[in-house]
């Protein structure tokens, strides 16, 4: 394994950027004699080690058999123009990074490469000696160098063939860094690519940050490979890296993509791998797969293997033997270690066509894997929160699964008072300072359901009487609540009708809808219905007669105004509704009613006044014998007396005749008195009878008086 120097601090949000180095200079050692070079160090495209192509390098080299007489050495300068002239002064410990591979040939003979940084780099003229010895081409070189790696210490950082980072921090101020390759005394020859040279600097630029910068690879042995690395991390899902451990399992090889930016905690890896001979493929298959993830050299948190408990694994949609690997790393990263071997039994080649890095996906619910499902009653609202947010990332809510309108950025979204119906909304996380950094969209879904519909119709009752409420067209799936108060409370009764207690004043109760199914109330809370309770009305006293006698009327009154006269059976008495005259019908008792009908704002009240009608009084009147005249009685009889005659009076049409007045009823007859010189013929008179209620009854009666015959004349002849 090969170590970086841990120097970078990294901070959250911190929008930085690579500056490489943009000037190179070369500074070539050899053997010369007569003025000109015999041998010497070679440095070809030295021009790639500042294009800023991370894939180009110059290639720094030492022939055979010079016996350590040769060296290349190549300067790469930080400047602000491109020039020497332009050169800047790095402050002092300030990280800047070295992109360098060296080939698994040179492996042993590492001690004959130098690194470290210089300052005052100049043009130096090309001098070589008259007579055998050293010199150089023309170029540059540097009046003070910081020699950071040399033969005691080069094996720290480099112990396997292939493209390295090596990261140095000076403690002194420099103007870039330099890469020396010269001979030793094994004179075999000896080569190394220089690839560029970085450090990292604010930057107001957005980035692809999830993007790889750069991809190195390397491997223990001779006999391993890693093959077309970049293939890994290209747009084309088609081209792949085989990783391949050779045929010493305890070998290991290594793949590093790098990626633009440092990620946040709780992002994932997303990888899609293949057997180079196709077929099934799982977890337990990856032994001696590692992935170790590092921010700026240093591990970031523990590597993952085929034991780790986060990975998802599956087939890749529409593939039979493609696979992707997904697990989160909880630290923050900049790079994954991918290394395979070192294990007998282990997998020996792996295709990965594909190493992406994903921010993860937002969410609302503690559980991830349910969805985040609401429902509001109109004119409410609610709230969706992103509760495993990370730093450096906003988040967008849009109207869409894709594209679509963006409604909100941030981590809590309100969609506010929606009209009924269901709504959808997906949220996304966006990296700060990112272009392409994008989450996959959480989907939330609304229901806003309808409130229920209360209708309700007040009530006019008499005081002291109760009633029964109700809702106009009641709901089944409603349940109704009856309060006494505005706020609510303790229902007084539940149901679509509720009954009063006894009411003396007007009192108003409230009544709230409630949808059993969606949990929504009528708007407005409990609406009040009102129950006017209306007075009794006054009703004075009915006066007059307490009795009347059949066919006589009595006159009853009241004083109270407005009311209308009845009898409790007309059968006995009736009265006029108006005037309150009473006529007798029939013996017996009644209750004679004044009453005052209900009013806008009374109710209907009545005094009752008992009433006794009294039956006439009778008799049977029989034939009184004829007189003779002369007599001055003469006997009327009668019988069957009923309601109780007690009296009576006669009257004569025949003046001459004396009336009776009020005389106690003899037991059965009646004695007349007639003149003495009543002439005969037939007298009519009328007989009154009373009973002590004061009823009274006539019967008309008639008396014969006959005429004496002459006495006889008896005549004697």
């Amino acid at each position: 394994m090969f170590f970086f120097i841990p120097v970078y601090l990294y901070a959250q949000c911190e929008n930085t950027a690579r500056t490489y180095t943009n000037f190179q200079g070369s500074y070539l050692v050899g053997l010369g004699a007569l003025g000109n070079p015999l041998l010497a160090g070679t440095i070809s495209n030295a021009a790639n080690a500042v294009n800023g192509q991370v894939k180009d390098a110059s290639t720094l080299s030492i022939g055979a058999g010079l016996l350590g007489l040769a060296s290349s050495t190549q300067f790469l300068e930080f400047t602000t123009n491109a020039t020497n002239a332009g050169a800047r002064l790095i402050p002092a410990n300030t990280p800047v990074t070295l992109k360098i591979s060296v080939p698994s040939e040179a492996l042993g003979l590492l001690s004959g490469i130098e690194i470290g940084t210089f300052t005052g780099l100049t043009a130096v003229s090309a001098q070589w000696p008259l007579v055998t010895g050293i010199g150089n081409y023309a170029g540059y070189n540097a009046a003070n160098k910081n020699v950071i790696y040399n033969a005691a210490n080069i094996a720290n950082v480099i112990n396997g063939s292939g493209e390295i980072e090596i990261t140095l921090t000076p403690g002194q101020a420099y103007n870039g860094i330099y890469v020396k390759l010269f001979g030793n005394g094994l004179s075999v020859a000896l080569s190394a690519n220089l690839f560029h040279a970085y450090i990292m600097e604010p930057s107001t630029d957005s980035a692809n940050c999830n993007g790889v910068i750069d991809v190195l690879s390397r491997v223990s042995s001779t006999t391993g490979s890693v093959t077309n690395p970049l293939n890994s991390t290209d747009a084309d899902q088609s081209s792949y890296t085989l990783m391949n451990v050779g045929t010493n399992l305890l070998n290991k090889i290594y793949l590093t993509p790098i990626f633009n930016k440092p990620s946040q905690p709780g992002d994932s890896v997303r990888m899609i791998i293949q057997k180079p001979s196709g077929g099934s493929l799982n977890l337990n298959a990856l032994t001696g797969f590692t992935i170790q993830p590092y921010l700026y050299g240093t591990p970031a948190g523990t590597a993952f293997n085929n034991t780790s408990g986060t990975a998802n694994f599956k087939l890749l949609p529409g593939s039979t033997d493609k696979y992707v690997l997904t697990f989160p790393i909880t630290q923050v990263y900049d790079r994954l270690e991918i290394s395979m071997g070192g294990i007998n039994g282990a997998l020996s080649t792996l295709r990965i066509y594909d190493i992406q890095r994903k921010l993860v996906k937002p969410r609302t619910l503690t559980d991830p894997t349910a969805t985040d499902s609401r429902t509001v009653c109109v004119g409410s609202s609610t709230s969706f929160s992103v509760n495993n947010a990370q730093t450096c990332t906003e988040y967008k809510w849009y109207d869409a699964e894709t594209g679509g309108n963006l409604l909100y950025t941030g981590l809590t979204y309100n969609p506010g008072n929606l009209s009924v119906g269901d709504y959808s909304f997906y949220v996304q996380g966006t990296r700060t300072y990112c272009t392409t950094a994008v989450s996959e969209r959480l989907k939330v879904t609304l229901k806003v359901s309808p409130l229920p519909i209360l209708s309700l119709s007040g009530l006019t009752v008499c005081s002291g009487t109760s009633t029964a409420l109700s809702v106009n067209s009641p709901n089944s799936n409603y349940a109704y609540n009856w309060y006494s108060s505005v706020s609510g409370g303790t229902p007084l009764g539940t149901g679509s009708a509720y009954t009063t207690p006894i009411l003396t004043s007007t009192t108003t109760y409230y009544v709230e809808a409630v949808n059993t199914l969606t949990g929504c109330k009528n708007a407005g809370g409990p609406q009040p219905v009102t129950v006017t309770v209306n007075p009794i009305s006054v009703v004075n006293p009915i006066t007059g007669l307490n009795k009347v006698c059949v066919g006589s009327s009595i006159m009853l009154s009241n004083t109270s105004m407005g009311g209308i006269w009845s009898s409790a059976n007309p059968s006995i008495a009736t009265v006029n509704t108006s005037t309150g005259e009473v006529l007798g019908i029939a013996a017996g008792n009644v209750t004679i009613q004044y009453t005052i009908p209900d009013g806008p704002a009374s109710c209907t009240n009545h005094a009752d006044f008992n009433l006794t009608v009294n039956g006439l009084p009778n008799i049977t009147l029989g034939s009184a014998l004829p007189i003779c005249e002369g007599i001055t009685t003469i006997a009327l009889p009668y019988s069957n007396p009923i309601n109780n005659p007690a009296t009576y009076s006669l009257s004569w049409t025949t003046a001459d005749f004396s009336p009776v007045i009020s005389q106690v009823l003899p037991a059965t007859a009646i004695l007349l008195s007639i003149p003495g010189d009543a002439a005969p013929g037939i007298y009519t008179g009328q007989l009154n009878v009373r009973n002590p209620e004061g009823c009274s009854s006539s019967l008309n009666f008639s008396i014969q008086i006959k005429q004496i015959p002459p006495k006889p004349i008896v005549f004697i002849q």
